[in-house]
């Protein structure tokens, strides 16, 4: 199901707290990897913040290039990441989550491609989006961190770019494990999120727009 946007700024707040960027810490890639599920800690977020800025910068820019992304159901059309590849993916979106659970919108935001940005917050009123973006991050309370249950295998796709399935319980959700499929690309030397699908990409519908309240 696609996301649509509703009329209220903590709408903007939700979809940037359960979106998934590579971190700028290699202490955090190189760390060893806790057990899962877990709840990423808020003290894992490290990664250098974007500013509301750059963010409408990005916003004002045409789209420069367009890639063709492979509905998710298409993935096994890659191979297998190394094991480098694979821990810096799993590295980046850990890290996401733990900005998100710290409540660091400007952090969570700086995970994403610029071709991201304008695809899930083209339709968000800027107004309401900066404002957001502007609030001081707050850490969440326990019972509505987000949980990361398992990763599925790192592939990398014909076009470069690196897919992986992100299996998630999130306190919004009657489910207790929401699979996401989520697309990266690696920019001057960080994965970033750039694509992704809801249900793991069972209907290949891509999230464009933050969800309603």
């Amino acid at each position: 199901m696609q996301r649509s946007y509703g009329s209220k700024p903590s709408v903007v707040i939700l979809a940037l707290l359960i979106c998934l960027a590579a971190t700028s810490s290699t202490a955090a890639q190189t760390a060893t990897p806790a057990a899962y599920p877990v709840a990423p800690d808020p003290r894992e977020c490290v990664a250098e913040p974007t500013s509301t800025e750059e963010i409408a910068a990005t916003l004002a820019t045409p789209v420069a290039q367009v890639f063709s992304s492979p509905a998710p159901s298409d993935a096994s059309a890659g191979a297998p990441a190394g094991e480098e590849t694979s821990a810096e993916v799993i590295a980046t979106l850990r890290q996401v989550f733990a900005c998100a659970n710290a409540g660091d919108a400007l952090r969570v935001a700086s995970f994403y491609t610029d071709d991201f940005v304008r695809e899930f917050f083209g339709g968000v009123p800027s107004e309401d989006l900066l404002e957001f973006l502007a609030i001081p991050p707050k850490p969440l309370p326990e019972d509505q961190k987000r949980v990361i249950i398992r990763f599925g295998e790192v592939q990398m796709l014909p076009d470069g770019r690196a897919g992986v399935t992100i299996v998630l319980d999130e306190p919004d959700d009657p489910r207790t494990e929401e699979p996401d499929f989520v697309i990266l690309q690696r920019v001057e030397g960080r994965w970033l999120v750039d694509k992704l699908y809801e249900d793991g990409g069972t209907a290949a519908t891509p999230v464009t727009s933050p969800p309603p309240p």
